[in-house]
């Protein structure tokens, strides 16, 4: 079982680049709190706003953005094999049924930079922290630049042994809609990926009050998300976050866009034999990266 830990959001840290702002709370998750463009025509709030201060760590506000390290998504029942056979068992925080998330946005990061338009940090995992028995860094660089923001993650295997690993991020938007191509849609059970559908993926995905969570792969690393007042918003991910989470939740309070490199359960899926899982091996010593750019595309 994990201890529940309170994360303050203080100190807020700012990186800016000309009308482009990014407020972030490296203490609480790593998480990036507020994206938004200033204009002649007021302030504009790209992610949905994170305004509390604290809050358990398990229980986080829907709102900003968050990393997902070192697995997206859920673990069904905390469990799956590692490549050399062993049984791993993950700790879950109380009530909780399935791994979810990794361990990142639940944890403090070190600011290693901070610069008037970058931030770095970096989330330390000691071996068998939470069940998970290898060693890893996770680093993350953000960017305000001239287009937008940028944001980029490295996971590096610091263990003697190979480390399956995937990452992503999981960013909360206030946007009305999404439009994306991709090749595959899943099935799913309470969230948890059961394999490919031969159903074909929805290119239009709308905010809506009976809200939905659809697992993607095969998109083509692009995305565009529609606001209310005619903004737009484009997506372009690596082709190491060859997967997609979109989720509305019931009253569709916001709309997420999750470039991920790996399906939901991914881990126990692939053990199967299931293709197209997208997880990864990192070798003792290696590293996997990825980034994300958002890019103001209309309306500023």
């Amino acid at each position: 079982m994990r201890a529940v830990i309170d994360l303050k959001a203080e100190p807020l840290l700012r990186i800016a680049s000309g009308a482009h702002v990014l407020e972030l709370a490296p203490a609480a998750g790593g998480r990036i709190t507020r994206f938004s463009t200033r204009d002649d025509r007021g302030v504009h709030d790209w992610l949905v706003p994170i305004t509390a201060s604290n809050w358990p760590c398990d229980a986080w506000p829907k709102g900003g953005s968050y990393p997902l390290v070192p697995f997206s998504n859920r673990v069904r029942d905390a469990r799956f094999p590692a490549p050399d056979g062993a049984r791993i068992e993950l700790a879950t925080f109380p009530g909780m049924a399935h791994a979810l998330h990794g361990f990142g946005q639940y944890a403090p990061w070190s600011v290693e930079r901070h610069d008037a338009d970058c931030i770095e940090m970096r989330y330390v995992h000691r071996a068998s922290e939470h069940g998970w028995p290898w060693a890893f860094d996770a680093i993350q660089t953000i960017r305000a630049t001239a287009e937008g923001a940028h944001m980029s993650m490295r996971v590096v295997n610091r263990s003697s042994q190979p480390m399956p690993a995937g990452f992503g991020f999981h960013p909360y938007f206030a946007a009305e809609r999404a439009e994306l191509d991709a090749s595959t849609l899943w099935r799913h059970e309470a969230e948890i990926a059961l394999g490919p559908s031969d159903d074909a993926p929805p290119r239009r995905h709308v905010k809506e009050s009976g809200g939905y969570t659809r697992y993607l792969s095969g998109w083509v690393g692009r995305a565009t998300l529609s606001y209310a007042n005619g903004r737009t918003l484009a997506l372009t991910a690596d082709a190491a976050l060859g997967h997609a989470i979109v989720h509305c939740p019931a009253g569709g309070a916001y709309l997420c866009v999750e470039p991920v490199s790996h399906v939901s359960d991914g881990f126990n899926l692939d053990a199967q034999g299931i293709r197209g899982t997208g997880v990864v091996v990192v070798p003792a010593g290696g590293e996997i990266a990825a980034s994300l750019a958002m890019t103001v595309t209309a309306g500023v």
